[in-house]
Parts: structure tokens; C-alpha cells; sequence
């Protein structure tokens, strides 16, 4: 049993070093220039997308149902931009974050009777991160053959001219034809933006939930050396704890320095999506496959989003929780040297991730995201009847 977690953590950190390589994040100070600039590769890939979707939304901004459309896809670029935008500014974090977590938790393993206790649960963070890549893969796959799709069924009844379609609601303010050399240059930007949004969402995502499993373990460890000291070597424990304390403290402001803008601005936009998504279906008269595809694994990325963000929260308020009660009834009544140290420690709160001191990431907010979605969606329903 405890071969087969340890196994499931190193699947786990080889997935996340993966994505991250793929980003150019993974340990990059040792990396060379085109590596550690990689990041900013993907971002140049949204620029020209952006316009055409800015003034596909301009265009028909009285038309409630395109202008949904657009603003849906400008939300979800928006995202990206603001997670390359956390990671690029907090560089530094990350690799310290790296520096600290990765070989504390690797020490932690190689320990007799503890490791069992580090890695439990360790498939369910690891599963949730492969069904949120599984989401955005399957959701801008979708995207990306729906005008190939379009261009094969032309050619097969016969159509002409064929029309070439691209990939996202665009409106691009200069003259383009719907074919050739720049409508080709378009296509492929488009696609190579369609790639960025794959590989930077899984990404950040996953780091996220690696990050946190890595902290539960460190607390998972205070609590099991709390529950084996005795009177001969309560004052080295102590010490020891106290000191795993301060760092685990230090690595949960720099998660929340990093991951808080992205979580609090998933929350509001997250709700967006869904609500967009929720109302082109509504007015939909006949749903294609490829557009019921598109809309579920979209809607199922952004629930999912919220969902790891929210449970991987929660499931660290949860274990700092399960601290405290293993301090408190660890063998320390009776011992008055000892006594003072353990009532400090259990004055502690819990710990409790939070998105820029405004929201705490728990499965409440989670909650939060469905019901501003039905608000968002009711509110919509609202302006067009007054239309």
C-alpha cells in the first residue's frame, strides 16, 4: 500500500513537472534565456485573438446573444492573462516554494512510519488535476476542430466557395480574406492560442494542488510527531514543531501572495462563464454535437476549477483542524514545564487559505460560484425581456 502512494506522488510530481516545463517554470533559474522567457511566448499569442474578440463584442454589443458569446471567450482569455500574469510577477515565490516543499516532502518519504501517513489521499488530489486537464483539453479540442469540421462538411455536400471559419468570435478591425496567406496566419495564431490556454491552465492548476498536498503533508507531520513524545523529549519536539510551524506559515503566505488574484478573479469570472455558456443553450434551437461537447466540457473545466480550488482549501483548514486536536490530546497534562508551550500552540487558529485577504478558499466558495451563476443568469433573462 504505501509502494503503491509513493508511486502515485511521483506520477503526481512528474505530471506537474511536465506542464510546468512546458510553461517554462520548472526550477528555472538554472535555465537558459529562451526557457525562463518561455511564459511570455504564450502570452504574445493572445494579442492579435484578443482584438478581434474585443471588437467581435463591440460589434454586436446589441445583440445579447453574440455579445454573451464574445464576452464568454474575452473572459476566458482574461483568465489566462491573469495567471501568466501571477506566476511572471512571483517568479521568485515559486522557485522558493519549489526550494522548500519539494525536498522537505522527498525527506519525509524516506522516514519509517510516516510516509504512509504523508500520502494519504494522494489519488484524489492527483485525480482531480488529470480530470481538470482532461476538461480544458477536451473544451479547446472542441474549439479547435469545429472549423475543420466545418471546412470537411463544405467539401462533402459540395458547397461553394467553401467558408473558412476560425476558431474563436472575431470581428478583426482590418481587412482579412477568408482565405489565403493571412487568413492562414490567423488560423494558425489562433490554434497556437488554443494550445497556450491548454497547457497554462493545467498547469497552474495543478501546481496549485501540488502545493497544497505538499503543506498538508508538513502539517500531517507535526501532528504525528505531537502524538509520540513523551516526558524525556517533549522540550526537543516542541522546538522542532514550532519551527516546521513557521516555515508551513511562510509557505502558505507565498501560496496566497501567488494563487489569491487567480482564485478571486476565477471566482467573478468562473460565474460569468457558466452564466454565458448557460444562456447561449437556452436560445439554442437545434444543439449539435460538437456544441453540446464544447459547453459541457467547458462548463465542466470551469466547475472544476472552483471545485479544486475550493476542496484543496478546505482539506487544509481540515488538517490544521486535526492539529490542534492532536495537541490537545497529546501527553502534556501534568507537566507544567511543558504546559505553557502547549496552550500557546493550541490559542493557534486554524490555517485557512484566503484570496487577497477578501475571500476564504473553502467549498463554501465554491457554493458562492453556483449561486452568482444563477443570479448572473436570472439578471440576463431580466435585460432581455426588456428588449
Amino acid at each position: 500500500m504505501i509502494v503503491e502512494k509513493r508511486i502515485e506522488y511521483m506520477k503526481f510530481q512528474i505530471m506537474v513537472k511536465r506542464f510546468l516545463c512546458i510553461i517554462g517554470f520548472w526550477s528555472s533559474e538554472n535555465s537558459n534565456i529562451f526557457f525562463k522567457n518561455l511564459l511570455f511566448l504564450h502570452l504574445s499569442f493572445f494579442i492579435i485573438p484578443i482584438i478581434g474578440v474585443i471588437n467581435f463584442f463591440k460589434t454586436h454589443i446589441s445583440n445579447i446573444h453574440l455579445a454573451t458569446k464574445g464576452l464568454s471567450v474575452l473572459v476566458g482569455f482574461s483568465t489566462v492573462i491573469v495567471k501568466v500574469a501571477c506566476f511572471v510577477i512571483n517568479r521568485k515565490d515559486i522557485n522558493d516554494l519549489y526550494k522548500i516543499l519539494d525536498p522537505y516532502v522527498d525527506e519525509l518519504l524516506n522516514k519509517s512510519g510516516i510516509s504512509d501517513v504523508v500520502l494519504k489521499g494522494i489519488s484524489n488530489f492527483r485525480r482531480l488535476c488529470k480530470i481538470a486537464a482532461g476538461f480544458v483539453t477536451v473544451s479547446c479540442s472542441s474549439y479547435a476542430i469545429t472549423p475543420i469540421l466545418s471546412i470537411i462538411s463544405q467539401w462533402r455536400h459540395q458547397k461553394r466557395p467553401i467558408r473558412y471559419n476560425l476558431i474563436y468570435p472575431t470581428a478583426y478591425p482590418w481587412e482579412h480574406p477568408a482565405s489565403g496567406f493571412l487568413y492562414n496566419c490567423h488560423f494558425l495564431n489562433e490554434y497556437l492560442t488554443t494550445f497556450s490556454i491548454v497547457t497554462v491552465t493545467a498547469s497552474i492548476d495543478s501546481v496549485f494542488v501540488y502545493y497544497v498536498f505538499q503543506i498538508i503533508g508538513m502539517i500531517r507531520e507535526i501532528s504525528h510527531d505531537m502524538s509520540r513524545f513523551d516526558q524525556g523529549n517533549v522540550d526537543a519536539i516542541i522546538r522542532q514543531c514550532v519551527q516546521q510551524y513557521e516555515v508551513l506559515l511562510e509557505c502558505r503566505r507565498k501560496v496566497e501572495k501567488i494563487f489569491g488574484p487567480i482564485i478571486l478573479w476565477s471566482m467573478g469570472t468562473n460565474a460569468i462563464i457558466l452564466c454565458a455558456v448557460i444562456f447561449q443553450l437556452s436560445h439554442a434551437k437545434t444543439i449539435p454535437f460538437t456544441v453540446i461537447v464544447i459547453c459541457a466540457a467547458y462548463a465542466g473545466l470551469k466547475l472544476t476549477q472552483i471545485f479544486i480550488f475550493a476542496w484543496a482549501g478546505s482539506q487544509l483548514t481540515i488538517e490544521s483542524e486535526n492539529l490542534i486536536d492532536t495537541i490537545y490530546a497529546a501527553n502534556w497534562l501534568g507537566n507544567k514545564r511543558t504546559m505553557t508551550s502547549i496552550l500557546m500552540m493550541l490559542t493557534q487558529k486554524p490555517l485557512v487559505l484566503t484570496a487577497c485577504s477578501l475571500s476564504t478558499v473553502s467549498i463554501d466558495m465554491f457554493v458562492s460560484v453556483i449561486n452568482t451563476t444563477i443570479s448572473y443568469y436570472l439578471l440576463l433573462k431580466t435585460f432581455e425581456a426588456d428588449t
